[in-house]
């Protein structure tokens, strides 16, 4: 067995540890995108849509209101056209109004799953943060220790010019 380890270069592990470290700077704001995504989620549907959905429900309840005044002028006025499509127009009004009802119902509903859902998975994103700043910056300090170990080793005993360590000649005896 030899006494020497033949370490000709560590260029490879160099590169392989420049690559992490590029790859864990990308893949870390990835992943901060992601828990930014999931925060704006969060607010979009617990404020936004709800404001929204609510503020439209009083616009067309207003619209509704119109909608009967004007029927009931004219029934006072014994137009039965102007009754017959004012009705119709009422009737989609109010379907309209029930629609958006449920769209909100079905935005509180899926406000109250969020967390049962979304979250789940995104603790699934933290996890993987945890596991990229911390085992995989343990990785890249022993990788770094590692490749300076073997430049250490690679340099000792050899002059900076000198090429291979000269092999042994087994010794020979003039009997």
């Amino acid at each position: 067995m030899p006494d020497k380890a033949n370490v000709a270069s560590v260029e490879g592990l160099d590169r392989f540890r420049s690559n992490l470290v590029v790859f864990l700077e990308r893949a870390g704001s990835i992943l901060d995108e992601v828990g930014e995504e999931v925060k704006r989620t969060r607010i979009w549907l617990q404020t936004e849509q709800k404001m929204r959905v609510t503020q439209r429900i009083k616009m067309e309840s207003r619209k509704l209101e119109m909608l009967e005044q004007e029927m009931f002028t004219a029934r006072l006025s014994s137009l039965s056209t102007a009754k017959t499509g004012a009705q119709m127009q009422i009737n989609k009004k109010r379907r309209e109004i029930r629609d958006l009802e449920d769209k909100l119902k079905a935005i509180a509903a899926w406000a109250r799953n969020f967390d049962s859902t979304v979250e789940v998975e995104a603790r699934k994103v933290e996890k993987l943060r945890f596991l990229l700043d911390g085992e995989m910056k343990q990785a890249m300090s022993f990788l770094s220790e590692s490749i300076r170990l073997l430049e250490e080793y690679a340099s000792a005993g050899l002059p900076p010019s000198a090429g291979p360590p000269p092999t042994e000649k087994p010794e020979t005896t003039d009997d």
